[in-house]
């Protein structure tokens, strides 16, 4: 061994300590000896020097083997201790044996000094070496742990399948706030699925140095799953093997391949077209939809410029400024006339992008685009359906707005003029309301025909809605020049229309207003030709008139009417007047007819003909014509109870009246309510009714019939009467129309229309009264043509209930022409 032993003797005796010291040097030892006989002098001496061996005597006068051997392991050094005596007893040297000491050697026999001071310091040295390995590993382990603890990568130690130690990312991934919920648990607990299965064969394979990484899902403490990739390896954990388990979340890898993925298929398989070039602008991918709508395979087009796509629709200013908002924003959106491989020319809707990398630098330019063509058709159909009539294919209100504001701007310009003319058909509820409005439908579809049949190419025809039509004709060198196309259009009309088999007749009433002398604005020159239209109507309909400033009042006025008119119920401002029906053979009164009349606060008393075709229009019809039921219902009954009244009472019926489905429930409940006998009552219906529901008409008539009702057709002759419909209603009486009664005894057509209607009656075994007589003359002729009964002024005009109940009270039953003096 290098250099001289350091020994310290623990001895009293000189002697002894000198005969020890030879025989180390006898057994060939080079010593460097140091002797202590105190507890003080060992301590110090073991706290200044290094020794590589103590030996003691075991009889000491200041001091015992027992307190050397507690200081040194107080300190504590691991020096080997020998002990020497020749006389101690068996049981002190076990005792110190287990105390520490390392070998006993007697006096008598110091021939085995040497050996056991050899065999002690090599194993001393042992010793040493193994707890310098020892530290060493303890320190390498110390490293390791560290450097696990510090990994940003989660690391557990598996022991027996279970977990003994996991670092903090591991903590950190799966979730675990206590490592003790996972220590000592089955490492399979943390796999979702096989999770035993799995791990047995991933060991296994490891054990066969065939371990590779694989792919797991784990159950974090929170219940939520992460996919994970997993390696195994061999490792010692506290001197004992251990397998290291590394694994790596990919959660955020697998959902971004599976989103690349579904990528993939969305380019594959989607409807628009997609087009990859690189930084020079070369294609370099293209997707199925590219080849399928432009009609190019994608060999064709790969490493070729996009260029080839391009029509001639576009100028190069256009791909100038493309580009230009691409370099400059990295993206450009819009619409695109490309050219298929055939030489086809379709719109495209395109999306151009720049795809840069992390420095900025462009590498690809993605284009994404879609044929539009059946869009642009739609768009097309949308603006056709937004700009027109759907039913009859003209021009609506907002097309033809548009125009006529262009018109106006042309017309300033040039200093022309245009005419704004707004048509009305006359009648055309009549037909709805009779015929249906599949009818009616029909009808508007041939008169939008008619008119663009009449009108020139640049002029204009439109729909407003219902029955409403307008037309804008330009360029006029006069503003004669638009009466000329108003009498076009109703001489054009004069021609019957064929609508299902069956003739109408139809007319129309036109106002006209001229730019700039009736109006400056779109609005104005429309609401100026419809005032003209109403005054059009108001004189007899069929004809045309130019708008007047007087016009706009009486437009207003009829607003004003109409609004008025639905308070006018609630206001009690509505009468009934009674204008007494007279026998021509012997003047007796046979009935009346019940009237009504509007007692209006401002404009006095207002007949029917200015404010029924109001209460058509508006649907407050039904509610007047049930009250005009009533209260001629009551009066009547009234009057037949004071013995005044045995004639029969008229009451006009609409034909929408005749058209509600609860008509006569309604009759039955006034009769019920008022006592009124229906034999008392008779119905005045137009011949309206023959223009469609027929059958529903004759229903509703034959149950008033059933009731005791008489029925009588109203101003006969003015409508579309024929025989065969005269023969299905179930009718009693036929009222000739005044117009006819007007004109005799001096106009031929009207006696000859007079007398085919008596001679009708007569036929069919109906009462005849004309309606409308005024002088004697006319009652003469009627009673020589053996009409029954008259009604008009030269009997009596429409009189109040209060003078009607006079004029029965004076108890005369015989009325001639000086009756007309009661009055009113």
């Amino acid at each position: 061994m290098p250099g001289p032993l350091r020994i310290l003797f623990i001895e009293d005796s000189e002697s002894e300590y000198q005969f020890l010291q030879r025989t180390l040097h006898r057994g060939e030892l080079e010593v460097r000896p140091h002797r202590v006989a105190t507890y003080a002098g060992t301590q110090q001496a073991l706290n200044t020097e290094h020794w590589d061996l103590i030996l003691s005597n075991t009889h000491l006068t200041h001091f015992t083997p027992q307190k050397a051997l507690e200081l040194l392991q107080s300190i504590p050094l691991d020096i080997p201790f020998i002990l020497v005596s020749d006389h101690i007893g068996e049981e002190k040297v076990v005792s110190l044996l287990k105390s520490g000491a390392n070998d006993f050697v007697n006096f008598n026999n110091l021939s085995r000094l040497v050996p056991a001071i050899e065999r002690e310091l090599k194993e001393a040295n042992t010793r040493r070496e193994a707890e310098k390995t020892k530290l060493a590993l303890r320190r390498s382990e110390n490293r390791y742990r560290q450097l696990v603890d510090d990994s940003p990568i989660p690391i557990l130690l598996l022991q027996h399948h279970r977990v003994v130690f996991l670092n903090e990312a591991a903590k950190q991934a799966l979730s675990v706030n206590d490592e003790k919920i996972l220590i000592d648990q089955p490492a399979s607990a943390l796999f979702l699925q096989a999770s035993e299965d799995l791990l047995n064969a991933k060991l296994q394979a490891m054990e066969n140095h065939g371990n590779q990484p694989f792919e797991a899902s784990f159950k974090r403490a929170d219940d939520t799953v992460i996919q994970v990739e997993v390696f195994l390896s061999a490792v010692e954990h506290e001197g004992t093997p251990a397998t290291q388990l590394v694994f790596t979340d990919i959660t955020q890898r697998k959902e971004s391949e599976a989103k690349l993925q579904q990528a993939v298929q969305i380019i594959e398989h989607t409807m628009e077209g997609i087009i990859i070039a690189d930084s020079r602008g070369l294609i370099t991918s293209v997707n199925p939809a590219f080849c399928e709508i432009t009609g190019y395979s994608s060999s064709e087009v790969l490493g070729q410029h996009p260029e080839m796509l391009k029509s001639d629709r576009h100028p190069s200013e256009f791909f100038d400024e493309l580009w230009g908002i691409i370099r400059e924003t990295g993206s450009w959106r819009g619409e695109i006339w490309s050219q298929r491989e055939n030489g086809e020319i379709y719109p495209a809707w395109v999306t151009i992008s720049t795809v840069r990398d992390e420095s900025g630098s462009v590498i690809h330019y993605v284009g994404v685009f879609s044929d539009i063509t059946s869009i642009k058709q739609s768009q097309s159909q949308l603006e056709h359906l937004a700009h027109h009539d759907s039913l009859t294919n003209l021009p609506n209100r907002l097309l033809f707005e548009d125009r006529l504001q262009h018109a106006i701007s042309q017309s300033k310009r040039q200093r022309r003029q245009l005419a704004v003319l707004f048509l009305d058909l006359d009648r055309f509820k009549n037909i709805n309301d009779t015929l249906g409005h599949a009818m009616g439908d029909e009808l508007l579809k041939e008169v939008a025909k008619r008119l663009q049949s009449i009108l020139r190419d640049g002029d204009t025809a439109a729909r407003l809605g219902g029955d409403e039509f307008t037309v804008l004709v330009e360029s006029l060198e006069d503003p004669s020049q638009a009466a000329v196309v108003a009498s076009k259009i109703q001489e054009n009309f004069k021609t019957p229309y064929k609508i299902a088999g069956r003739e109408l007749h139809v007319t129309t009433s036109i106002g006209i207003s001229i730019y700039p002398e009736d109006g400056l604005t779109v609005a104005d020159l429309t609401k100026n030709a419809d005032a003209a239209m109403y005054q059009a109507k108001e004189q007899g309909r069929n004809n045309y008139r130019y708008y007047t400033s007087e016009l706009t009042r009486t437009a207003f006025e009829r607003l004003l009417l109409e609004t008025e008119l639905r308070s006018a119920l609630k206001k009690d401002q509505l009468l009934l007047y009674y204008q007494p029906q007279i026998s021509l053979k012997n003047g007796e009164m046979t009935g009346a007819e019940a009237v009504l009349r509007w007692h209006h606060p401002r404009l006095g008393i207002i007949p029917p003909a200015r404010f029924i075709p109001l209460a058509e229009e508006t649907g407050l019809i039904h509610e007047i014509g049930h009250w005009v039921l009533k209260e001629a219902c009551e009066q009547t009954h009234y009057l037949q109870r004071q013995g005044l009244f045995q004639g029969r009472m008229a009451i006009n019926l609409s034909v929408r009246q005749i058209m509600q489905t609860d008509l006569i429930l309604r009759f039955e409940q006034i009769i019920a309510d008022s006592g009124c006998p229906p034999d008392l009552l008779q119905l005045e219906v137009t011949e309206g009714i023959f223009m469609g529901q027929m059958q529903q008409s004759v229903s509703v008539l034959d149950v008033f019939k059933q009731l005791g009702v008489t029925i009588a057709i109203d101003d006969f002759g003015t409508g579309y009467s024929s025989l065969s419909y005269l023969k299905q209603l179930p009718i009693d009486k036929l009222k000739i129309d005044r117009s006819f009664i007007r004109d005799l005894p001096n106009d031929s057509d009207a006696i000859a229309i007079t007398q085919a209607i008596i001679s009708l009656g007569k036929n069919l075994g109906l009462h005849i009264i004309a309606e409308g007589v005024e002088t004697l003359a006319q009652q003469a002729l009627l009673q020589k043509m053996g009409c029954g009964e008259g009604q008009g002024y030269l009997y009596s005009p429409p009189v109040p209930a209060n003078a009607f109940e006079e004029m029965l009270l004076e108890g005369s039953r015989t009325f001639r022409h000086h009756f007309s003096n009661y009055g009113f």
